[in-house]
């Protein structure tokens, strides 16, 4: 008998070094909740503090929770704590995460403890009011010089302080990496030069640095990340340097004021939304070996009237040059095949393009208010005239229709005032709800036979055709 409570004894021994303090409280998904803190275990035992909810000024983290020592702070785990105005973090902690204290756009100074080796990405992205990061002099693994906190472990620029004068920058020789959001939003940057010895511009590295007019940019940057110099609308000026390849998604996105542009011909891709609203830029020269023109790569560029695609292009995506309101003309590569949904649509100034026979794919709406379009040839290879294809192109007289079409889409060609005439291939075996409506002097229709499956608005609205639709419709 005296043996049951000698084992109930080990049990509960066991337990307690098993179990985490009766102090915490959970969370759900092995969150553990201790005050102001949640946070999770790591497999060492250590603490991550996940997520701060406290609405403190003046924060110094705890090196424990319940008992357990704190190592990391988690991604986001304090951001958007516009509270917070100072911050301690403690011995002992050794990583934080990507963006910890994103948008604390009242933190002022933060103290980084020696023994912090690992830093995300810039974990005081958006912190607007950011002046001191205090590091000792002889931290093994920070720098913090002139307003700008660097890793000594990559060589990497992790954070520009907003708070930093207004005026030019010149990044340190050295530095290898400029790091993902260090320079983001920091309006009192105009101008930045960049020794040679930088190879990588992180993702949103100068994002919605609206001040920036001038960025120098070494031969040796290779990598340019996605995002980098979004809504930069000072800039004006950029020239890639020749070791770049790509191009990311939105690298330049609204910089509206970027009126000239260089492109090395090493470049080989170029990403979704590149340059979108970059509503200065006048002409471009894409570099020979691009294949393909990526969604809404040039959306919203009104001023661009010229531009040149290689002849290795076999595709332009969707909306690629939708509201390039003072493109007149372009000429499309013969290897071209698929037309994306909406990419030349709102081309108010276009007046002529040819699509190579071989494009037998054309998306919804490719030419939707293309105003000044007169007259278009679809591709032999074309099985489909798909829906608004034509909608809104007020000008367009003169549509030929090739015999291997197939249908008409809904509102294919929609309000297309100027057309008087329409021959229909006998291939059609149907035409979709108002696909001529408001079309005012559309006189003539040759329909298929044997006859297609109309629907029975497919001519509503063309007035000089009102006495004989009823005949028009099986």
């Amino acid at each position: 008998m005296r043996k049951l409570p000698a084992l109930l004894l080990a049990c509960m021994l066991c337990l307690l070094f098993v179990c985490p303090s009766a102090g915490a409280a959970r969370s759900g998904s092995g969150t553990l909740v201790s005050g102001d803190y949640e946070y999770t275990l790591q497999d060492n035992g250590t603490a991550v503090i996940t997520r701060f909810t406290g609405n403190a000024d003046v924060v110094v983290i705890p090196a424990r929770l319940d008992g357990i020592p704190v190592s990391a702070l988690g991604e986001k785990s304090f951001a958007w704590c516009p509270s917070l105005l100072d911050v301690t973090i403690p011995e002992g902690i050794t990583s934080i995460g990507d963006y910890a204290f994103l948008y604390c756009t009242g933190l002022a100074a933060v103290f980084m403890p020696d023994s912090l080796t690992d830093i995300g990405r810039n974990p005081f992205t958006a912190c607007s009011a950011l002046a001191d990061i205090i590091v000792s002099d002889d931290h093994p693994a920070l720098l913090f010089e002139d307003g700008v906190l660097f890793s000594r472990q990559d060589y990497r620029l992790v954070t520009f302080t907003a708070a930093r004068p207004d005026g030019p920058y010149s990044v340190p020789d050295g530095t290898r990496t400029i790091g993902a959001s260090a320079f983001y939003s920091c309006r009192n940057l105009t101008a930045l030069t960049m020794p040679e010895s930088v190879s990588a511009i992180g993702q949103k590295a100068f994002g919605l640095c609206v001040s920036l007019q001038s960025v120098s940019l070494p031969d040796s940057v290779d990598f340019i990340g996605a995002s980098a110099f979004f809504g930069c609308r000072g800039l004006r000026e950029m020239s890639v340097p020749t070791s770049v390849t790509s191009i990311a998604d939105r690298t330049f996105e609204d910089c509206t004021n970027l009126s000239e542009l260089h492109l090395p011909k090493t470049v080989r891709s170029i990403g979704n939304r590149a340059f979108m609203n970059c509503s200065s830029l006048e002409a471009v020269d894409l570099p020979p070996r691009i294949r393909e023109i990526s969604r809404s790569t040039f959306t919203g560029c009104e001023s661009l009237a010229r531009i040149t695609l290689p002849g290795r292009v076999t595709r332009i995506g969707d909306g690629a040059f939708l509201n390039c309101m003072n493109l007149e003309s372009i000429d499309i590569p013969a290897g071209v095949r698929s037309i994306g949904r909406d990419a030349f649509s709102g081309c108010r100034c276009l007046r002529e393009i040819s699509l190579p026979p071989e494009c037998g794919e054309i998306g919804t709406g490719a030419f939707r208010s293309c105003f000044a379009l007169v007259s278009f040839r679809v591709p032999d290879s074309a099985e489909t005239i798909p829906e608004e294809m034509f909608a809104g192109c007020t000008a367009l007289a003169q549509v030929y229709i090739p015999s291997g079409v197939r249908s008409i889409g809904s509102h294919a060609f929609l309000a297309c005032e100027q057309l008087t005439e329409i021959v229909i291939p006998d291939s059609v075996r149907s035409i979709g709800s108002q696909a001529f409506f408001g079309c005012l002097n559309l006189a003539r229709v040759s329909l298929p036979d044997p006859p297609a499956d109309i629907h029975p608005d497919a001519f509503e609205g063309c007035e000089r055709l009102a006495g004989t639709i009823p005949d028009l419709v099986p």
